[in-house]
């Protein structure tokens, strides 16, 4: 099947290739916009993916279990990365970034307790009200944000944003596509979309798309006017790119209709299966110039495409044993990685076998503590060097440092925040490295993002293979090798490679090689999405009701 390849957004370059398929429009002409007027840019947020289902284990999410950009750490450490468009916009066109806030989910995906979020939004008050008059407010916002007194966090924060900076201030957002729109988020942001991608590659691409537009909004040449529609379908976390599978053909209906005369944007909010609300859906948007009749005529015959295909979406699963056994087929035919003597200029071509736990995967929401396919790593005999990045469990890993390199430790290792994702395993492991986890990932979806995974060890366990375990203190899902590297992992050397994540592996690890699976096994993030309760959902929904209708106009 194929695949496309990604593009990692290094540099201007990138990011301006990355932006060509975007319907979006240049400042450069004079006659355009006038440069000599320097926008003054503020960006605020408040970025958080919620799944409720993990708030019973890891208790709800604080503000010291976020991570906080402050003033020029906006500027100096967003620069680049997928969150960080706007900034890049405000440096190329010599805009003012005003220094602003933003907090960023870390290491809890639970829901945001309601002291955290009126102490954050408090925050976000205070420095707009500082920084006031301004131009265009950015906000970070995800699209799946939930506080435990609102399902509507990105709505709230629009509203209070509004109220503040008054009906003449331009508001603007490009998120996350796993989320929703609600009529709070529409009512009071001047233009918003979602990303098209999943892994998100583009979402530098649409920040960059929101801060032209709103731009153009606040010169008098762009009147955005969108439509919606909330289709009571749940999704399950979805590839893209995998040419002929729904999500790649939803998307390719989107960009379809995104090329239409007098279309700005249309975007689609698969929604966020993992967190127990009544705004679970698919939402499908379409933006126009000014023209609302043709926003809904072409949102209703996007809803209603997603409709008609709604069976389509349902992705099929296969055990945890039929998965070892297309890898040990895998390792047959290809054979297992032999060390060679290097030469100058050597390159390892072995490519490895890496396969995502989609169920505990902390980009997802998961605790990241999952012991199911560590376990089968362990226990299948003939699969040659394997390494698991990671388990977050910071109790081994206090355990680790404590003991010190060249220690061998008992350890119950994971298995300490959702018994869904499995029981600890309880074992010996020799102590192979300590780090501070304090890493900048190179690939991948978050290209260029600090991370601050807390103390990590590489732990050798001993069983029916020999497995290279990254223990971390922090939560971060696997993007790419970056929690391995600190430890000497070459994943060029290795046969077999766990990791925790359910999608965003891929967009780095297709560079290396092709033989990438996914892992079904119980967990916080399954892709089995009708294991989970949905008592606030106040309506039927597909395919948790096979029965539930959906009609233009209900």
């Amino acid at each position: 099947m194929k695949r496309r390849k990604f593009v990692t957004l290094s540099s201007a370059a990138g990011v301006a290739a990355a932006s060509a398929p975007l319907l979006s429009f240049s400042l450069n002409n004079e006659n355009t916009l006038k440069e000599s007027k320097k926008l003054r840019v503020s960006y605020v947020g408040f970025f958080h993916e919620t799944n409720t289902y993990l708030t019973e284990g890891m208790g709800e999410t604080t503000l010291d279990r976020m991570r906080t950009f402050r003033g020029d750490q906006i500027k100096n450490m967003l620069k680049g990365t997928a969150i960080g468009g706007a900034v890049d916009v405000c440096e190329e066109k010599g805009w003012e970034l005003l220094p602003g806030v933003m907090y960023y989910i870390d290491w809890c995906f639970s829901t945001v307790s309601d002291q955290a979020w009126k102490d954050a939004k408090k925050d976000i008050m205070d420095t707009l009200k500082s920084q006031m008059p301004m131009d265009i407010v950015y906000l970070g916002v995800h699209g799946a944000g939930m506080v435990k007194s609102t399902n509507d966090l990105e709505g709230d924060l629009a509203e209070s944003v509004r109220k503040l900076v008054g009906k003449d201030t331009i508001i603007v957002w490009s998120g996350d596509l796993h989320g929703k729109i609600t009529d709070k988020m529409k009512d009071n942001m001047n233009f918003f979309s979602a990303c098209k991608e999943y892994p998100h590659m583009d979402m530098n691409a649409c920040a960059r798309d929101a801060m032209y537009r709103g731009a153009a909004i606040l010169a008098g040449e762009s009147h955005p006017t969108p439509a919606y529609r909330k289709v009571p379908l749940m999704m399950g976390m979805s590839n893209t790119e995998e040419e002929g599978t729904f999500a790649n053909r939803l998307k390719e209906k989107c960009i379809e209709i995104e090329k239409r005369p007098g279309v700005l944007n249309c975007s689609v909010m698969h929604g966020f299966p993992y967190q127990d609300s009544n705004f679970c859906g698919v939402y499908p948007m379409v933006t126009t110039e000014n023209n609302l009749k043709l926003a809904e005529e072409l949102v209703d015959e996007l809803a209603q495409w997603i409709w008609d295909h709604r069976k389509e979406s349902i992705i099929p699963l296969e055990t945890l044993d039929k998965t070892m056994s297309t890898v040990l087929a895998m390792l047959e035919k290809d054979g297992h990685y032999v060390r060679k003597l290097p030469t100058k200029g050597d390159i390892i071509d072995h490519t490895p076998i890496v396969i995502g736990d989609a169920a505990d995967n902390p980009g997802g929401g998961a605790g990241g503590g999952g012991t199911h396919l560590l376990k089968a790593l362990m226990e299948t005999k003939g699969l040659g060097k394997v390494a698991f990045m990671s388990i977050h469990d910071p109790e081994t890993a206090k355990a680790a440092v404590a003991a010190g390199v060249g220690a061998t430790i008992d350890v119950s290792l994971g298995g300490k925040y959702e018994t869904l994702a499995g029981e600890p395993i309880k074992t010996k492991a020799y102590v192979k490295s300590l780090s501070d986890g304090n890493e900048t990932v190179r690939g991948g979806t978050a290209f260029n993002g600090p991370f601050q995974l807390g103390p990590t060890a590489r732990l050798v366990i001993e069983a029916e293979n020999t497995v290279d375990v990254i223990v971390i203190s922090g939560l971060c899902q696997t993007y790419d090798d970056t929690q391995g590297r600190p430890h000497g992992i070459i994943i060029q050397e290795y046969d077999v490679i766990g990791v925790k994540s359910g999608m965003h592996f891929r967009a780095f690890y297709e560079n290396f090689t092709d033989k990438l699976l996914l892992a079904d096994v119980p967990g916080t993030t399954s892709r089995d999405i009708t294991l989970f309760e949905h008592t606030q959902l106040k309506y039927p929904i597909y395919p948790l009701d096979e029965n539930a209708t959906f009609s233009i106009g209900d």
